[in-house]
Formats: C-alpha cells, structure tokens, sequence
C-alpha cells in the first residue's frame, strides 16, 4: 500500500506503508468538537472505511475541549482505528491525555507513550 496524506488546518494525516494512520498536530492546536469531527472525517476518507491502527501525536496540542473529547472517545471516532497510541511529551499534554483515557473511557484499545517508537511498537502487534 502506498502512503497517502491529507492535511487540515491544524492537523498533518499520513497512512504509512506498514498501514497505520498517523496524525499530528500543528504547534499550538487547540482541539475543539469541529477540528475532532473533521479529524474522523478525514481519517475516514483515508482508510476507506476500513479501520486500521492509529497513532496521534498530542504534543502539540494546547487544548482540547470536553465535547472533543466525548467526540474522540465515542462510537464515529472508533469506527476509523482498530487501536490508538497517543504520543505525549509534555505535562500539559499528559493531562489532556490522562484525562482524556480516564473521563472518556475510549471504545478501541488507547493507550499514552511519551516515546513514538514505543507506539508503533504497541500498534504492529496485531498487524
């Protein structure tokens, strides 16, 4: 499978050869219930509506609001992965991503690494 890319404002898209969805933010990204819904959106589009695992690199997100989150963690989100590595690396983003586990209860497999080959690691597992 070739890699295919999209990008959003905000955030960068990328399906890797080994099929893993890559997401990143852009410095500074506050996470609102639009930018998450067009997030799934995009992702949907690259998958072909076929989920595959995904790592989100969350270091550069400021902010995320609740409904963001509920959005992340519900039944539209968790249709595009089969499971999610959260890629971490600072105390704010620790927060948004302990919180996020904690108060959202994700549907699919998520779990938060400070380290992204520690994620991918975790995501080939079951490819």
């Amino acid at each position: 499978m070739k890699n295919m890319e999209r990008e959003t404002d905000n955030i960068s898209f990328r399906i890797t050869s080994e099929n893993i969805l890559h997401i990143t933010c852009n410095p500074g990204t506050v996470m609102t219930i639009e930018e998450g819904k067009l997030s799934t959106k995009v992702g949907r589009e690259l998958i072909n509506n076929k989920p595959i695992p995904m790592l989100c690199d969350l270091t550069n997100v400021v902010n995320m609001t609740r409904e963001c989150r509920a959005h992340f963690a519900g039944k539209e989100h968790a249709e595009i992965f089969t499971k999610c590595a959260l890629i971490i690396n600072s105390p704010l983003s620790k927060i948004i991503g302990n919180f996020f586990l904690g108060a959202n209860k994700p549907l699919r497999p998520t779990k938060l690494f400070t380290n992204k080959e520690e994620g991918l690691e975790w995501l080939r597992k079951d490819l």
